[in-house]
């Protein structure tokens, strides 16, 4: 029976943890409504919300939660303040308020209704465990490749690909300067950023892992390269995040983002399989082969 999608918000039941102050969740919450109310119509009837105060207490519970139900999970990057999966089934949110003070409020706003696009896109089982697509499955045997790389590589490619889908839809729906905000705020450069090239220069494996999940961040920026107002200043950004790769590197990500995920349709899975076999084909068999 095919869902039915719903105009009114959905139950948002929030989960404290260290001390979280009310009046600070009731004000993620009034957020999460009025972009639930844009996003309509939609099939979430039901979101978890869970509220961290600690950074530590969140990465815990996120590697726990990953081990517990086996799916692959990547670190949560120190620019990142807010996260979604539906590992147990339910779209869930969680959020850390440590990362978050001290942030401008407009990218605060932006990362909070960044979660609400996933929950509404992507808050169904079927997004998270992915089948390992053909092409992938024919570089495992002619590289050698284990499954668990393969199956590490599919999950950095479909975290992109997902991010971009929110993104344009959040600016579809009139959500321009908060996205273009955090937006801004994802492409610089973190340490995690320079420390993981250094690690994985000389390894094609790694190296293939690096540039793979070097395209997130990238990915929520993309389809705000278009907009009238911002578009100039979003490319430039775009292109500053990878000044810390090799130019040939830099210029195979930039042409995968500005040229192809532009192209994608409105199915995940779809998009996640195309632009898996993309990269295949661009970048992990060139390095492999080398």
């Amino acid at each position: 029976m095919a869902k039915r999608s719903c105009w009114f918000n959905p139950k948002i039941v929030v989960s404290r943890f260290n001390g979280v102050v009310d009046e600070e969740v009731d004000g993620i919450v009034k957020v999460m409504e009025e972009c639930y109310s844009r996003l309509a119509p939609h099939d979430v009837t039901l979101v978890d919300l869970y509220v961290f105060d600690r950074s530590s207490s969140l990465e815990a519970f996120l590697a726990k939660e990953s081990s517990e139900v086996d799916v692959a999970s990547a670190p949560f990057d120190e620019l990142f303040f807010a996260i979604h999966d539906a590992w147990r089934g339910t779209p869930r949110i969680a959020l850390c308020f440590e990362r978050m003070r001290g942030l401008p409020k407009l990218v605060q706003v932006g990362g909070i209704r960044h979660e609400v696009g996933h929950s509404v896109l992507h808050g169904s089982l079927s997004y998270y465990f992915l089948s390992l697509p053909p092409g992938l499955l024919g570089l495992m045997d002619r590289f050698s490749l284990s499954r668990e790389y393969a199956t590490n590589l599919l999950y950095l490619v479909s975290i992109a690909v997902k991010d971009y889908e929110v993104t344009r839809l959040l600016h579809e729906r009139g959500y321009v300067e908060d996205q273009v905000a955090y937006a801004k705020h994802l492409l610089t450069v973190s340490e995690d950023d320079l420390l993981a090239w250094r690690m994985a220069q000389g390894k094609p494996l790694t190296e293939i892992l690096c540039l793979t999940s070097g395209l997130k961040a990238p990915g929520c920026a993309v389809p705000l390269i278009f907009n009238k107002t911002h578009g100039e200043e979003i490319n430039r950004r775009l292109k500053e995040s990878f000044s810390y790769l090799p130019p040939d590197y830099s210029s195979l990500l930039l042409k995968v983002l500005s040229e192809n995920f532009p192209r994608l349709g409105t199915d995940t899975l779809e998009n996640i399989e195309h632009m898996t076999d993309l990269i295949t084909e661009w970048i992990i068999k060139s390095l492999l082969r080398g």
